[in-house]
């Protein structure tokens, strides 16, 4: 990272999106941890017993009004203070991300282009970690006994991804394959269709992009009749995020079911679980994943951050 041997020309990557971003470089150019020589508080990246991690997020959209950029970290300002501004907020998350990565002995910093988006970058300093700690023992046990048991139910099933952005897809992918299950990636719903007819082939389940979905109604009515014609046992699933999925065409909503992203290993586990009937001699499947969630946040520490403080209360309670 000191040479700066990184890729970034934004604008022709295959991003998410597919659309063009801030340049997310310029978004690090200023950062002391680059040149610790010039940093009375950032450690040596040579340090051997250090880990300096750079993190980047961008976005397409709107951006962030030039005249506006220099307060963005400004407690309790936005960059429209009028009551009829477009997004809510109180305008402090950014003074809090500020806050944390100063915390972290690291450094924060954007670059924002208006109608294009913006990048944000910022770095934190980390000890190795001691792979001998026998303090660390139950706790990697634990979380490898909740990986196995999560894989364990759906080991050896055989999953298909419509999706036609590549590298969403192999987020997907990612994300179902960590409980066992194989997946193919199709690019729309005649190719998987295509996919589930081959009679060499036992597809258990479907994921089909919401935006794929929404596209041509006659073909999602239609692939959803071919796929219980072909094998009514396939369960199909559509991957939204919070707002897509609240515009779900109602007319055959029965027949499959949302999941909202990001997708997370642990909560997909328990959609599916749901989805497919649950344990065996277990009917109860909201209990089940109620349970399930209580053992996965068993013994964790969860840092909940919230300027009301009657949400707070709340928050602690439950």
């Amino acid at each position: 990272m000191g040479s700066m041997d990184v890729e970034t020309k934004s604008s022709s990557r295959n991003t998410l999106s597919g659309l063009p971003v801030a340049d997310g470089s310029r978004s690090w150019v200023g950062f002391k941890i680059f040149n610790p020589e010039g940093s009375s508080h950032t450690p040596s990246p040579s340090s051997s017993d250090l880990v300096n991690l750079i993190v980047s997020v961008e976005d397409t959209g709107e951006g962030i009004p030039l005249e506006a950029q220099p307060r963005v970290f400004t407690p309790f300002m936005q960059v429209d203070p009028s009551i009829s501004r477009t997004y809510g907020g109180t305008g402090i998350g950014l003074s809090i991300s500020k806050c944390l990565v100063g915390l972290m002995n690291g450094e924060i910093g954007f670059v924002s282009i208006p109608d294009i988006g913006s990048t944000f970058t910022f770095t934190a300093v980390f000890s190795n970690g001691c792979c001998n700690s026998n303090d660390s023992k139950p706790q990697k046990q634990r979380l490898k006994n909740q990986s196995n048991t999560m894989s364990s139910r759906f080991q050896g099933m055989t999953a298909l991804v419509v999706d036609p952005k590549p590298v969403r897809a192999k987020v997907s992918r990612y994300q179902i394959q960590r409980l066992g299950i194989h997946v193919e990636l199709v690019l729309d719903l005649n190719q998987g269709l295509s996919s589930i007819s081959n009679e060499n082939k036992a597809v258990n389940m479907v994921f089909v992009e919401q935006e794929v979905w929404d596209r041509d109604s006659s073909i999602s009515a239609l692939f959803i009749y071919k796929l219980q014609e072909i094998d009514s046992v396939t369960k199909l699933f559509l991957l939204g995020n919070s707002l897509s999925s609240s515009r779900t065409n109602t007319a055959t909503s029965g027949f499959y079911t949302v999941i909202t992203k990001p997708l997370k290993a642990s909560m997909l586990s328990a959609s599916l679980q749901r989805a497919m009937g649950g344990n065996k001699g277990n009917p109860c499947n909201g209990e089940h994943s109620s349970l399930s969630l209580r053992n996965l946040l068993a013994g964790r520490k969860i840092l909940i951050v919230d300027h009301n403080k009657v949400n707070l209360i709340v928050a602690a309670v439950l």
